[in-house]
């Protein structure tokens, strides 16, 4: 900063500076204007910085993917909680201010980690949702608000305390946080009967960035078309939805039936391709894909498995007599069904089998139930002809290999009611066409983190080989399990559209065109970015 006392004595210099004619500032400025911008706002007692005791332990309490918490992970300058909306209108004002990028965390099961890491070498800050909870009820009218933080447990949990026949179509995994999930549209148990979580909002309180508050009718139809499956983190920091509950009967019906490569599984699963996305809109037809050890008369050999699971609205008869007429390769009898209610059913299929429901107010639970391998690598694809059964024999190659212990396959058949709901409806565009959606998950320990690459190779490897089976022109992908691979912005500024639409239209189609308009009008100094924001155009 010195310098510009010695323009009197350097004529050449005076020059350089109408050039340059900004002052100099250290980040230890910035930082320090920052949080004192912060404590005029009389949220100080809300702000973790790097120096405060609890900062590791905030910043880590929602991560579910622990390969974004290592010595070199880029750490936020700041993580602020909000308890109201005045806070997080003061963080946007003071990070706008002083130039700081900001990152919106609502639940931490963001696959890629862009709502708590940056890339670039700017500092960042977090605005942590995870205080912003709140559940409101109302059985009579049928809707519910959700606060971002809250997450899908305590919905589910809330609804069933008044009603054991409405429910929302929300996620399986209890502890998936609301902002996140609607802003990538959300399937879920209850998708082929009801559409998408998006599908199922009827208004929101959000915050643009400019610190306006702003509800349906004021924001207007196409940010509202946005915000309700565009991805979060790119027009802005949805508070809150009011969403519509659903009539589900007082009685489901759950099972899960494994079968090994020995078992047939590999005819089995081809002849679920045919049939599963006709099924009726009230099953939620599930397979999970990975591998065991069995053991023979040779000893103990691996093999794959195939967990082909269902919730279906009905009961267990009615739900045996239809599998046996439309999929009897299955074997379905009624000692592999299990009658239960369909919050019950979340813990049955959401890996929480035995436990009471207040388990699904746990926040940790899922934390802690996967710290044994809490690393992973996730990719989606969309299919749309059936793969055939030399087809699956590949995949089968690849999971014998050695990195793939910890790797497991899931598809998911559409059909139903997601037939019917146009691709334009909301941002999300996944509808009539797809037979059924696969996501591929590879794991390992945290303390193999060092050798990662080599799992993500192994991840990679897999995707390539799927290729040919899978949807074309674009290649479609889920937004809510990012992929980093398949490109990414520049953080530091501005994103071209023919940068972004190399995975924009993979995850949108043809909805992309629009968010990109939505984004120019709504922020166009592109304040709200990451990763794989929608940035505004501009060539």
């Amino acid at each position: 900063m010195g310098f510009l006392h010695s323009l009197s004595l350097f004529p050449f210099l005076l020059v350089f500076i109408v050039s340059f004619s900004w002052p100099i500032t250290s980040s230890a400025d910035i930082y320090g204007d920052f949080l004192h911008c912060l404590s005029s706002s009389s949220i100080s007692n809300l702000v973790y910085t790097q120096m405060n005791s609890s900062y590791s332990s905030i910043l880590e309490s929602t991560i579910h993917n622990s390969r974004f918490i290592t010595p070199t992970s880029p750490k936020p300058w700041v993580i602020v909680t909000p308890l109201h909306v005045s806070h997080v209108q003061a963080t946007i004002r003071c990070s706008k201010k002083h130039g700081l990028q900001l990152r919106t965390r609502s639940g931490g099961h963001d696959f890629e980690g862009v709502s708590y890491i940056s890339e670039s070498e700017s500092p960042f800050v977090i605005i942590d949702l995870a205080n912003l909870r709140s559940v409101q009820v109302d059985v009579e009218n049928e809707v519910a608000w959700v606060q971002s933080g809250a997450i899908m447990g305590e919905l589910y949990y809330e609804i069933a305390q008044k009603s054991r026949t409405l429910a929302f179509p929300g996620a399986l995994c209890h502890g998936v946080a609301f902002g996140g999930y609607i802003s990538g549209g959300g399937y879920g148990l209850l998708f082929r009967k009801y559409g998408l979580a998006a599908d199922n909002v009827i208004d929101a309180e959000f915050i643009d960035a400019n610190g306006r508050i702003l509800n349906r009718k004021s924001m207007g139809e196409d940010l509202f078309w946005a915000i309700r499956g565009g991805g979060g983190g790119s027009f802005g920091i949805v508070l809150s939805w009011k969403i519509k509950l659903v009539h589900v009967p007082e009685t489901v019906t759950v099972f899960s039936i494994r079968k090994t490569l020995e078992q047939n599984a590999t005819q089995i699963l081809h002849r679920w391709q045919y049939i599963s996305y006709r099924f009726p809109d009230g099953m939620y037809p599930s397979i999970t894909i990975s591998t065991t050890n069995t053991t023979t008369q040779g000893g103990r050999n691996l093999t794959v498995v195939v967990t082909f699971s269902t919730m279906f609205l009905g009961r267990a008869n009615e739900l045996v007599s239809l599998m046996q007429n439309i999929f009897p390769e299955l074997g379905l009898t009624s000692k592999d069904c299990n009658e239960m209610s369909f919050v019950e059913s979340i813990l049955a299929l959401g890996l929480l089998p035995n436990q009471n429901l207040e388990i699904l107010q746990d926040r940790n639970y899922r934390v802690s139930f996967l710290l044994a391998t809490p690393s992973f690598k996730t990719k989606s694809d969309y299919v749309k002809k059936p793969i055939p059964e030399i087809g699956f024999q590949g995949i089968w190659s690849q999971l014998f290999e050695p990195e793939a212990r910890g790797a497991t396959l899931n598809f998911v058949a559409y059909g139903g009611k997601m037939d019917e709901i146009p691709e334009s409806a909301v941002p999300f565009p996944h509808r009539k066409g797809n037979l059924y959606k696969i996501s591929y998950n590879i794991r390992w320990r945290e303390e193999d983190n060092v050798n990662s690459e080599r799992y993500i190779a192994w991840m990679r490897r897999l995707y390539s080989y799927m290729k040919p089976f899978v949807s074309k022109s674009p290649r479609e992908a889920y937004v809510n399990y990012r992929d980093l691979d398949i490109g990414k912005n520049n953080e530091d500024g501005f994103t071209t559209y023919a940068q972004m639409s190399v995975w924009g239209r993979k995850y949108f189609k043809n909805n992309f065109d629009r968010l990109v308009k939505i984004k120019t009008k709504i922020d166009p100094e592109n304040f709200f970015r990451h990763q794989q924001s929608i940035s505004p155009y501009f060539g």
